[in-house]
């Protein structure tokens, strides 16, 4: 729906996010391993756990980074990892830790720049945490932030939406996108907005005005659902 005065409150609200696309199940892995509670934790370590526990039969782990966090409540902290293999290629891990175990609990196919993590935003009594996703092809880049908690060892998806997107795929069509989110804790709602630019085939002429909408969401205990207007 398009807001009259959404590009003001855009600047009232804004600190990143977008559209949502929807949540992921979370899948069934291999049972924990157990690691040494005296040891520091190695990338040596991290690449085993993955290579053990992971989906796939092969993986590029040659720029693997890795860091230990604290995602829920408990007093153990938990792991997370980041592979990158090309401009949009990319794996993100996270693993569950009980005593000396370590389960992985989510494998994605995102590229993730940073694992420096911000302070989470409590909802509803979880505690949120924010991913940006860089992906997109020939032509196209996109930048997804997604919001995630942990629930009873279960990693589950909130939403997600795009913060940025360069599309210059189709002589045209050229457009370029703008995004951010806002959540307001007092009443658990989202605030959305995204901002589309058509552009020139020169990929910086822009055409027209630009047109920016706004959607809000609400937080129905599991994930944001948008609201009926």
């Amino acid at each position: 729906m398009k807001i009259v005065r959404a590009a003001a409150i855009c600047l009232i609200l804004m600190v990143g996010g977008g559209i949502v696309w929807g949540s992921s199940a979370n899948a069934e892995y291999p049972k924990p391993q157990k690691m040494s509670s005296k040891a520091k934790l190695s990338l040596q370590q991290v690449t085993k756990l993955i290579e053990t526990q992971g989906r796939k039969s092969e993986y590029y782990l040659k720029e693997l980074t890795f860091k230990e966090v604290q995602l829920d409540t408990d007093k153990e902290l938990e792991v997370i990892a980041s592979s990158t293999g090309g401009s949009h290629l990319g794996s993100f891990f996270i693993f569950d830790r009980n005593g000396n175990n370590l389960k992985m609990i989510a494998e994605k196919e995102w590229k993730v720049d940073s694992l420096e993590m911000r302070l989470p935003v409590t909802v509803g009594g979880k505690m949120m945490f924010e991913t940006v996703e860089n992906t997109g092809g020939s032509g196209l880049d996109v930048k997804i932030a997604h919001l995630w908690y942990l629930q009873k060892g279960k990693w589950v998806e909130a939403w997600n939406g795009r913060l940025q997107e360069m599309n210059a795929m189709v002589s045209g069509a050229y457009s370029k996108v703008a995004g951010g989110y806002q959540l307001l804790d007092s009443d658990n709602i989202l605030y959305a907005w995204e901002t589309v630019i058509k552009l020139a085939d020169d990929g910086t002429t822009e055409i027209g005005k630009p047109e920016t909408t706004l959607t809000m969401y609400s937080f129905d205990g599991s994930k944001f659902v948008k609201k009926k207007q």
